[in-house]
């Protein structure tokens, strides 16, 4: 066939999968986002599987008419296989030798036709998310600034995540209004945890498993969650992928971007799965059944892992199944503390380079980066657990022995930088310590990490430099490492933006809504440091209040300096420095 001839047959078949793709995808979200009868869903049903037809079709004539055999299959490998299964399983049906019906048995499965149009739905959405994934390449060859690209994203699927969860099937009641909707998947995306309604009781597992994709996608930041995809389906990235990718992930080594994405969803998915088993075995004794069981470790194990503090206990972990079950809240601490310190400090931990015997003292050969983080994250910890103890050992921790109140003020000063969980009311603290929380939450997580705030790094940086001013030092330095002027002035714009946006939500929050200013503060602070902590306002919080919750949340979990680039133009580059002049700030 002539190169035109296959060109327009091909463009023509991509087009009918184009729209009947779409036909499948809206007959999924009709199905199981909404409440219909069962005639209407026996037509969804043979939609589904014209769709695979459709999709079948289209897969074996590219191959067909493909220059490169063997490339198109290295290129298409996830299609591939999805015909070749569906062929298969065609085949083998003939011959009464069906495998879906043999699974159907397996889980005594009394309609297994059922079971065909489920099987027939994920090939679906398989393909879907794979074209998505391959549209993603051409993204990242587009002249869109990595940090626009970066917010947009987050905005696209805040939207996507708002729109699923006002469908009828999302919520018990069948209804949601929009602002709660936008505040709940902003909540997610942005991996905060603040609610305005139950998600224990609000909304069906439809709706949870909504919340649980979306705190997963932005605890991993979109855009390298589909990236990783991407290279996986493609086969690789192109100089250009690999330089916005570099802006995202912040690598300086070009060729180290997919080995750092491919350990990056290894860690991920590999830490959640061992965190839900360990939280399954501490707990499944107290729930009715296994799947529920089931489900709710692996929702608090992503929960936790993403820094989200969602929760399917509706007094989130101060809930008598979990509350005193120390295995179940320090695999939860830890699995944020994992989460928070971020996968650059996580894969410089992995690949150290050498282990030498100094002195009878092992010595780990990491940056200085890493050094930093872990530093300030155990310092911050033992600080924080040593305050919580002092300022509430006679309030919120009375009643406890000397361990449960020792472990409870670790969890919240674990979970008070960057998570949201919590196993006190933290509506009954002390201002004094929700003043100190503050400072927690204002710091957060690492760089790299799941949680938000100014960071680890930032808050050292400013230590160090705040010493060097003081003792009339040239240059921050910091375990004999020079620190540039850039970075330092960089933390100190960050920092003092970041003071601004915050003082800016108190500000407007104090005109919209009947509380304190403590309480509106605590409130601000959690929702900038992405954190999910309330002093109880949050159910309260009025339509122009939960606004700028969501304002605040978005702009804490893409960065003040992100978000105000979005804004600007380019600047053309300067090739001259002008007078200077000197200014008192004394």
């Amino acid at each position: 066939m002539k190169s035109y001839s296959k060109t327009k047959v091909l463009r023509f078949l991509k087009v009918v999968v184009i729209i009947s793709s779409l036909f499948g995808l809206l007959s999924i979200v009709l199905e199981y986002g909404f409440r219909i009868s069962g005639k209407d869903v026996l037509v969804l049903h043979y939609i589904s599987l014209v769709v695979i037809g459709v999709f079948i079709l289209y897969q074996y004539v590219q191959f067909f008419l493909s220059d490169s055999k063997l490339e198109y299959l290295k290129s298409h490998i996830v299609e591939s296989i999805i015909s070749v299964l569906i062929v298969v399983e065609l085949i083998l049906s003939l011959f009464n030798l069906s495998l879906v019906e043999k699974i159907g048995r397996i889980f005594n499965l009394k309609n297994i036709a059922y079971l065909y149009i489920v099987f027939a739905q994920i090939f679906i959405v398989i393909g879907i998310i794979v074209g998505g994934l391959r549209y993603n390449r051409k993204i990242l060859q587009s002249k869109i600034n990595p940090s626009r690209l970066f917010i947009l994203s987050f905005f696209f699927t805040i939207m996507v995540g708002t729109f699923l969860l006002m469908l009828p099937a999302a919520t018990v009641k069948g209804s949601i209004s929009f602002i709660d909707a936008l505040f709940t998947s902003t909540s997610a995306v942005c991996v905060t945890g603040l609610i305005t309604v139950d998600t224990a009781t609000y909304f069906t597992k439809f709706g949870q498993v909504v919340i649980m994709l979306l705190f997963q996608i932005g605890g991993l930041g979109l855009m390298t969650f589909t990236t990783f995809f991407a290279l996986f389906l493609a086969g690789g990235l192109g100089i250009k992928e690999r330089i916005v990718l570099n802006d995202l992930l912040n690598e300086e080594n070009l060729g180290a971007v997919t080995k750092i994405l491919s350990y990056l969803l290894l860690i991920t998915f590999t830490v959640e799965i061992i965190g839900a088993v360990i939280l399954f075995l501490s707990s499944h004794k107290s729930f009715a059944s296994t799947q529920d069981a089931v489900f709710t470790s692996l929702f608090h194990s992503i929960s936790a892992f993403c820094n989200a503090g969602f929760s399917l206990f509706s007094l989130n972990l101060m809930d008598p199944i979990v509350k005193t079950n120390y295995v179940y809240t320090t695999t939860i601490a830890m699995l944020i503390i994992i989460g928070g310190i971020g996968f650059p400090t996580i894969m410089s931990i992995l690949n150290f380079r050498k282990i030498t015997e100094r002195h009878r003292a092992i010595n780990f050969n990491l940056p200085l980066q890493t050094r930093i983080v872990l530093m300030t994250t155990l310092l911050l910890i033992v600080f924080g657990t040593f305050i919580t103890y002092i300022l509430e050992y006679d309030n919120s921790l009375r009643g406890m022995n000397f361990f449960a109140q020792l472990h409870a003020a670790f969890f919240q000063s674990v979970t008070a930088r960057t998570a949201g969980f919590n196993t006190i009311n933290f509506g009954s603290v002390y201002v004094s310590t929700a003043i100190f929380y503050y400072f927690l939450m204002f710091v957060g997580a690492s760089p790299g990490g799941t949680g938000g705030g100014i960071k680890t790094t930032t808050f050292a940086i400013l230590i160090k430099g705040t010493y060097s001013i003081l003792k009339n030092q040239k240059n921050v330095v910091i375990k004999n490492r020079s620190i540039s002027n850039e970075i330092v002035i960089k933390a100190l714009i960050k920092t003092g933006l970041s003071i601004f946006f915050i003082t800016l939500g108190i500000f407007f929050l104090t005109m919209t809504e009947k509380a304190n200013l403590a309480d509106i503060s605590f409130e601000a602070f959690s929702a900038f440091g992405t954190v999910g902590l309330s002093r109880g306002i949050t159910f309260s919080l009025t339509g122009i209040g939960k606004f700028v919750i969501v304002m605040l949340m978005f702009i804490g979990r893409v960065g003040p300096i992100s978000f105000l680039y979005t804004f600007m133009r380019k600047p053309e580059p300067v090739y001259y420095d002008l007078p200077g002049e000197n200014i008192s700030i004394l």
